[in-house]
């Protein structure tokens, strides 16, 4: 080989890098766009009354930043069993309302959250890196144990916030439950249960050029571009001002269920229950029991009940009252 050859050569390398760095820029670079409103998730929840709702209680994280939650003390003084809920995406604790009253009428102290990123805990739509959300539930966790040091402890969560309370049964801190209650849960885009939506059905839209750049810089250490927005919800116009409309992909990747989904069921299935509405627009609620019961999932579908009714219908808060007892 001629000596005049070997520039060539080590300019292939940097030509490649240089490609690779143009494609990562353009995935970067693609716009998110929301889908247009979806009618059945904003009028389930402002079905949701809001009666006797406590006001907000504030605690200071590891961080500084004040985390917010509303606390629903048991019937009668009760303090033997302890609840903590979390909403589903975009929302905030008071789409958790009706559920955190009726278990607290029923004897179980409830402390509905609104998870960081969400409501009137951090900024919105963001957090700081990921696996904050475990550190906060950790956090949240000491607290309540300063006056419940012997509660038995409950995590519930709706849709996403389900996917969430999947993922953090196979985490450190979930040792520290009980048992795990999961809502017409949202199990990931690969789960049987997923029922991908488009145009005027979808109540997300993913920018999934930008998910694959930032997983790959994530993959080799790179935690530049986490803050970016990449995924947008449906949600009405005049509902903007209340929720969290975008997720950036650090609180995408912390808000919801592992990539691996199977693996928390299959560690924890018994102390898991799933509730669903057999009419979930969202969600394919007869998937649940066929995907979930052989990992020792206990799984009800509640008849006549959609994605949102399952956190405000009577006969859908009457089963999941009696899950926690």
């Amino acid at each position: 080989m001629s000596i005049n050859a070997f520039p060539s050569l080590l300019l292939w390398p940097l030509a490649l890098i240089g490609l690779a760095a143009c494609v990562l820029a353009g995935m970067l670079a693609t716009p998110l766009r929301r889908p247009p409103p979806l009618a059945s998730i904003h009028a389930g929840a402002m079905a949701i009354d809001q009666i006797d709702k406590p006001e907000l209680t504030r605690l200071q994280a590891r961080d500084g930043t004040w985390l917010a939650y509303r606390l629903y003390p048991a019937a009668a003084g009760a303090a033997d069993r302890l609840a903590i809920v979390t909403h589903g995406s975009s929302a905030s604790s008071d789409e958790m309302h009706v559920v955190a009253r009726e278990l607290a009428k029923s004897g179980v102290t409830a402390v509905a959250i609104d998870a960081r990123g969400h409501g009137a805990s951090g900024a919105r739509g963001d957090i700081a890196y990921i696996g904050q959300l475990d550190d906060d539930l950790a956090d949240l966790i000491a607290e309540l144990r300063k006056s419940y040091p012997i509660a038995k402890l409950e995590f519930i969560g709706h849709s996403s916030g389900g996917g969430f309370v999947a993922r953090i049964a196979a985490t450190p801190v979930g040792k520290d439950f009980d048992r795990f209650i999961l809502l017409s849960p949202f199990l990931g885009v690969r789960a049987p249960t997923n029922r991908p939506g488009e145009g005027a059905g979808a109540w997300a839209a993913v920018d999934l050029p930008r998910i694959l750049a930032l997983s790959l810089l994530r993959r080799v250490g790179i935690d530049w571009g986490q803050s970016l927005p990449v995924i947008g919800f449906a949600n009405a116009p005049e509902a903007i001002k209340f929720v969290t409309p975008v997720y950036s992909y650090r609180l995408l990747t912390d808000y919801g269920p592992a990539w691996d989904w199977r693996a928390s069921f299959e560690a924890n299935g018994p102390r898991m229950v799933v509730i669903a509405g057999a009419d979930d627009e969202l969600m394919d609620a007869t998937a649940y029991g066929p995907t979930l019961a052989p990992l020792g999932v206990k799984v009800t579908l509640v008849p006549n009940v959609d994605h949102m009714g399952v956190v405000y219908k009577p006969e859908a808060l009457a089963t999941i009252v009696a899950a926690a007892q």
